[in-house]
């Protein structure tokens, strides 16, 4: 029988003390949560709870994720201080631009072809500005006000003692990619969080936002899973944009978990209920002098802040209050101001998050091969209780135990992302792709695939035609993946002589094949729709080139070549690579850049 789980924080095992801050900017909310690290103690995970221009200040709070800026493109509120009835000198700010739900606009492009989604028509970004711009804005506001909170509670000389040291943890949805972190980090700069210079970049860390909740989860109820020590654990944590699927097996003698099946993310977040609302209400008002965008914005504000997180009955009406006391159209069931709702309509609202969630559990469920028996929901969607009643009475029959933290759910990934900086449980993760590298064979002409491609083959210099556009797959698709486990890809490269003058800057591209079905294809224009370049890796191979080998090809001509590996992590949350060769037999290391193009989108 498996020991129960009894989780207890290892002392931090450095030599000074550290600061580490994590930031969670979600789709519609905000949040940061924070930890001292003092040598030689187990370290408290505290949360930041006063932002200026909070009207309520609690341990749930959390900002809204929208950046206000004048005409002139200059930020002038932010978070909470964006609520005009709490501000409504905002409403005299000539030309006012509103930046809201811009996290979406990092979503990577293939996300929406694997899940359905109703992803479209986003609020328009400020014209001047992109998404990583307005990101950082809000980045910047969100540092700022933790130290001032930090400030306020520990001591400016404490804060200055650590500043310039600060650990920052990322957070983001299961479905973003290296691209999507690396838009993040270069917001994080743009902010001022950390210094635009590898040691200061190397201070910004990520995690997805399944495996942060993960961590909540097992510091919040550390007891629950103490009945399914060799069970699967699922973690869906429900926000503002995403659904986010994460799944999880205990190791049976230690407080470590591996990830059993690839994450999963979908576009069914609380927005998404909101804007169904809207929409019914939009049609139902379409003939009443109330349908203006003014009216419909207010009944969808009630809506958003009191209706939709009290509804939990289809049985009854529910009403929101908008308007004057002699505010009346009988025919659209509006009176004295308030126009009320059925619940059975609200539930068709929410019901697609419903039938997401349900389809993604069974899909996992059923290719699993160790059974499921916990469903963890987190994020402030999860609070929703008829959300939480109905996939309950769903899966009853399904012998799963759906639970929520009694803690602010809405608070999990800030808090979750500081517990994963801290204790790190997860030790392996699951590919959820196929990944490679654009490679070339040698010329066979007893090959078909070959010779319907040799109008592509070049001579090399030691006699050989190399046919360029095979797919090389360096770690498949399900594959479990440790932390330590490196994959490696073997280059190879010819030269005519050995007088190399300049610096050998190599460039390599890892590819990932996005196809959902069956294996990748091995040539990349059999489904070049399938294929992407995920990411450059960057390495300087001068001295390798300068130590080339000589050798003679069979036309008795004399050629130079040498060989190198790019060994690659993928088990972290974040890719890594080093660059490998040998001397004298001995093996040699040096460092390797992963590179993303991103400043060619419109973002």
């Amino acid at each position: 029988m498996s020991p129960p789980l009894r989780f207890i924080r290892k002392p931090y095992q450095g030599d000074k003390r550290k600061l580490v801050i994590s930031i969670d900017v979600g789709t519609t909310y905000s949040g940061v949560s924070y930890a001292v690290l003092d040598p030689g103690q187990p370290s408290q995970i505290q949360s930041v709870t006063q932002y200026p221009g909070q009207g309520h200040i609690g341990g749930d709070s959390k900002i809204q994720s929208v950046v206000m800026y004048d005409k002139d493109d200059k930020v002038v509120a932010v978070g909470a201080e964006t609520d005009k009835q709490v501000f409504p000198e905002l409403g005299e700010i000539e030309g006012l631009q509103t930046a809201a739900w811009f996290k979406l606009y990092f979503r990577p492009p293939h996300l929406e072809r694997e899940h359905d989604s109703e992803i479209k028509d986003l609020p328009q970004l400020p014209k001047n500005k992109t998404a990583i711009q307005v990101f950082a804005d809000m980045l910047a506001y969100l540092f700022k006000s933790t130290k001032q909170y930090i400030r306020e509670r520990q001591g400016v000389p404490f804060w200055n003692s650590l500043e310039s040291s600060i650990d920052f943890v990322l957070s983001h949805p299961n479905g973003w990619e290296g691209k999507q972190q690396a838009e993040m980090r270069h917001a994080a700069v743009m902010a001022g969080l950390v210094p635009n210079e590898d040691e200061g970049q190397k201070r910004i860390s990520f995690v997805t936002e399944g495996e942060a909740s993960l961590h909540f989860c097992l510091n919040k109820i550390p007891d629950a899973l103490n009945d399914h020590a060799k069970d699967g654990i699922m973690v869906v944590d429900c926000g503002g944009g995403t659904l986010d699927f994460s799944t999880y097996s205990r190791a049976s003698d230690s407080f470590e978990f591996k990830e059993i099946s690839a994450p999963e993310c979908t576009f069914q977040g609380s927005i998404f209920v909101t804007r169904r609302a809207g929409a019914y209400l939009a049609e139902t008002l379409k003939n009443s002098r109330f349908r203006t965008k003014g009216n419909i914005d207010a009944m969808l504000d009630i809506f958003e802040k009191n209706t939709k997180r009290t509804f939990k009955s289809v049985s009854k009406y529910y009403w929101i209050k908008f308007g004057r006391e002699d505010d009346n159209d009988k025919d659209c069931g509006i009176n004295s101001g308030i126009i009320k709702i059925h619940g059975e309509k609200i539930a068709t609202f929410v019901q697609p998050a419903v039938d997401s969630i349900t389809k993604v559990v069974e899909d996992k469920v059923k290719k699993s091969s160790i059974p499921i028996k916990v469903l963890f929901m987190v994020g402030g969607f999860a609070t929703s209780d008829y959300l939480f009643q109905t996939l309950g009475n769903y899966f009853k029959k399904t012998g799963i135990t759906i639970m929520r933290p009694d803690a602010y759910l809405n608070k999990a990934v800030a808090e979750g992302a500081v517990a994963h900086y801290l204790d790190r449980t997860v030790k392996s993760r699951v590919s959820k792709y196929d990944f490679g590298a654009y490679s070339s064979q040698v010329f066979n002409p007893e090959n078909p695939d070959h010779v319907a491609r040799q109008d592509r083959a070049i001579s090399v210099s030691n006699g050989d035609r190399w046919i360029s556009g095979a797919f090389s797959v360096i770690l498949p698709k399900n594959t479990t993946v440790s932390e330590e486990k490196e994959y490696r890809q073997y280059y190879y490269q010819v030269m005519k002589d050995n007088k190399v003058e300049r610096a050998w800057n190599e460039f390599r591209t890892i590819m990932c094949y996005r196809g959902l079905d069956g294996h990748p294809p091995e040539w990349l224009d059999k489904a070049p729709d399938l294929f992407v370049s995920l990411c450059n890796v960057r390495a300087d191979l001068t001295n390798i080139a300068r130590s080339a080998k000589s050798a003679v090809s069979q036309e008795g001509k004399t050629y130079y070549w040498f060989g190198y590996e790019i060994a690659l992590l993928f088990g972290l949350t974040e890719l890594r690579a080093e660059i490998v060769w040998k001397e004298d037999g001995v093996e040699k290391r040096g460092p390797a850049i992963v590179a993303y193009d991103f400043k060619k989108d419109d973002k």
